[in-house]
């Protein structure tokens, strides 16, 4: 594109300044004037969209960096709150598994008697608490 402007520019200069005989008669040079001025217009006019275009493309590109950036954060998260959800519902039946043995055939707690013996809540605690730092 470069070139041919190059040279629609070097002949219309010749023409104007006599160098070239063809072209010396007033009326040819006359005729080409509006296409050299095409020319350098479309490839003027050009470069700046280009450079436009380009700089629309990398935003683009960074935008969508930054959504699959966001994707990935919000995945994580939502498995990080899974993974902490299945812990604290590992520790309530582990802590409601020992409660259990306290409750009578009727389904009511036995009046004056202890849940757990306080060795077997340490062991319960102790499991709630292995299940909590995994």
């Amino acid at each position: 594109m470069v070139v041919l402007t190059l040279v629609f520019v070097v002949l219309y200069g010749a023409a104007l300044f006599g160098w070239l005989k063809p072209l010396a008669d007033d009326r040819m040079v006359m005729r080409l004037e509006p296409i050299i001025f095409a020319i350098i217009g479309f490839y003027f006019g050009r470069l700046p969209a280009q450079q436009n275009e380009r700089t629309l493309k990398d935003e683009i590109g960074r935008q969508t960096q930054r959504a699959d950036a966001s994707q990935s954060a919000k995945e994580q998260a939502k498995q990080a709150s899974e993974a902490l959800e299945e812990k604290i519902k590992n520790v309530r039946a582990t802590l409601s598994a020992d409660s259990t043995s306290g409750v009578t055939s009727s389904g009511a707690f036995a009046a004056m008697r202890p849940i757990a013996s306080p060795e077997s809540l340490t062991h319960v605690v102790g499991a709630a608490v292995r299940i909590l730092d995994s």
